[in-house]
């Protein structure tokens, strides 16, 4: 090449003054469309060559149902209240996207071989919202109050028989009475803050301002609140921890919005008031297909279930007629016309996919043919021109009671239809959820209750079906009460070996079923509705609490940003 042949710089200055009008023309045009082809060529290799990465920013709104009472990990026992100590607290443990437990607060943690001491060190990292420093004091602090009779938290149950020792600033030691396999499971609760909790007295602590604008190390941190004229609370605002110790959250800033029922926070959703729900019945999804929002559709282990009461009608007392209760279900119904198929069908507690299934367990199969032969032999007979069956001129009566939601009161009727082609006169009781648990769940009072319960995979099924559990606030809702049932969920609890526990789950299956004092339905879906522009979802599969869906918050983004890969 002879660069002589180059024009120079000041060469090229001097081309206006030799070009005519049109040739600046022409100049200009070939200048813009050689920067322009510059540009693409760039623009080309920097997509090619870089990713597209999370950024911090924006703003996420979510609605919930209910109303915040206690957001104070030793008093929450809402799907409300621990939907926000799941944001602003921070345990010991949490769980993954997979349902698994991780080390959370904790640094790491050893378990001696008897399987009675715990020692955990703690993350020297971590700064309290008012940027306090988390040490040992105040895990000690948490777990003794909450096992104070007068802080009349419903998590000292979980305590009991629990020595918690401070070995030094940033590290703890819990030593339990006896084995409790489920015990890393409870230390998910959320730590408080002992230099602002110290000072109020246990017997007052339900009335703290705490509770209303608490302070916690967990990655998002209270800002505001709103209430409307009758002082219930409308909304939180909630603004990103930048000191928070896994790294700050990409949102900047998280909006709760508080409604009373489904109907009027779907609509908030159509309407593009809140950009997510906390969940959305099966009745809504179809409404909502085309809406600018996608479903997560969450495993977790909760079942709908028929328990029986027999304090409340001593029929139920007979394992034949229990039996022939269950032979009317069919179950395929249910599921199609309750639930849109939107779930799976179960045989017992232990759900599919979890540690002790058995597929070749199998429940009761439907035969309404089999059922009439099996009551007529209980001497249940139809007299003529009666829709229901007598006995020593006794009717035969049954009242079903489930929450005012719309899924179950499908169910329910469904449920109605198949026992009254029976001849059993049913009753139904639908209770607004509000009320359900201290009017029924608490005092037992139901005959039989469509009822789901969501178990924690990590704790087992022994709060569920032991007989220690029967009264409040256990939640063995058949009042089932059997020896060889309990000495296996004792064993269960206290084993740390998976192919025990499974053996011990399989073996309190089976013989639960044999009982039928409960009628195993369905698993539901858990759908989780949120707006298309919300990112960082794809690793969420499982849930053990509809809490846990906020678990990894603090790696959601709505803003996106370009950087050359690595």
């Amino acid at each position: 090449m002879n660069l002589k042949k180059i024009p120079s710089l000041n060469q090229l200055k001097q081309l206006p003054k030799v070009l005519d009008k049109r040739e600046k023309t022409r100049f200009r045009v070939a200048c813009a469309l050689l920067i322009i082809g510059l540009a693409g060529i760039f623009s080309a290799w920097y997509t090619k060559n870089s990713v597209l990465a999370a950024d911090y920013g924006g703003s996420y709104t979510e609605g919930l149902i209910g109303t915040p009472n206690f957001i104070n990990p030793a008093f929450a026992t809402s799907d409300v209240d621990r939907d926000l100590v799941k944001l602003v607290f921070s345990g010991l443990m949490n769980t993954d996207n997979n349902g698994v437990l991780v080390p959370d607060l904790a640094s790491g943690y050893a378990i001696d071989a008897e399987q009675k001491i715990y020692t955990f060190e703690l993350r020297n990292d971590v700064k309290w919202h008012d940027d306090m420093p988390l040490t040992a004091d105040d895990v000690v602090f948490t777990v003794e109050r909450i096992k104070n009779p007068e802080y009349k938290s419903p998590l000292r149950s979980n305590f009991n028989g629990v020595t918690v020792n401070k070995l030094d600033d940033y590290k703890v030691q819990f030593i339990l009475d006896k084995p409790f396999a489920a015990f890393l499971s409870i230390l998910t609760i959320g730590i408080l803050p002992e230099h602002l909790w110290y000072s109020i007295p246990d017997f007052g602590a339900e009335l703290a301002e705490l509770n209303k604008k608490p302070i916690g190390c967990g990655p998002y941190k209270f800002t505001t609140l709103t209430k409307d004229s009758n002082g219930n609370v409308k909304n939180y605002i909630l603004k990103s921890n930048h000191k928070y110790y896994l790294g700050r959250p990409y949102i900047d800033e998280l909006t709760l919005k508080f409604y009373s029922d489904f109907e009027v926070a779907a609509e908030a959703l159509q309407n593009k008031n809140v950009d997510g729900l906390m969940y959305l019945p099966k009745s809504y999804k179809e409404e909502m297909k085309n809406h600018s929002v996608v479903f997560k559709n969450l495993q977790s282990p909760q079942y709908t279930a028929l328990f029986f009461n027999p304090q409340q009608n001593g029929l139920l007392n007979d394992i034949k007629f229990r039996r022939v209760l269950a032979l009317a279900i069919d179950k395929n119904k249910i599921l199609q016309e309750a639930l849109n198929n939107d779930g799976q069908i179960i045989q017992g507690p232990i759900l599919p996919g979890s540690l002790g299934f058995d597929a070749n367990v199998k429940d009761l199969d439907y035969d309404l043919e089999a059922a009439k032969k099996e009551l007529e032999a209980l001497g249940w007979t139809l007299k003529e021109g009666s829709n229901y069956r007598q006995k020593s001129e006794q009717e035969l009566t049954l009242k079903l009671t489930t929450i005012e939601q719309e899924e179950n009161i499908k169910a329910v009727n469904l449920i109605k239809e198949a026992w009254e082609n029976l001849g059993i006169k049913v009753e139904l009781d639908i209770i607004a959820k509000a009320k359900v648990r201290q009017d029924i769940i608490e005092p037992r009072n139901y005959q039989v209750l469509l009822y789901g319960q969501i178990i924690n995979v990590n704790a087992g099924p022994y709060p569920f079906w032991h007989s220690s559990q029967i009264t409040a606030p256990g939640l063995n809702l058949s009042i089932f009460s059997n020896s060889d049932i309990d000495k296996t969920l004792e064993k269960l609890r206290n084993s740390n070996n998976d192919l025990e526990k499974a053996d011990y789950l399989n073996t309190f299956e089976k013989k639960l079923l044999e009982q039928h004092l409960a009628i195993f339905l369905y698993n539901p879906t858990y759908t989780y509705p949120v707006a298309k522009k919300l990112k960082g979802l794809d690793e969420l599969k499982f849930i053990n609490l509809p809490a846990d869906r906020l678990a990894s918050i603090s790696t959601w983004f709505l803003k996106t940003k370009r950087s050359l890969a690595k």
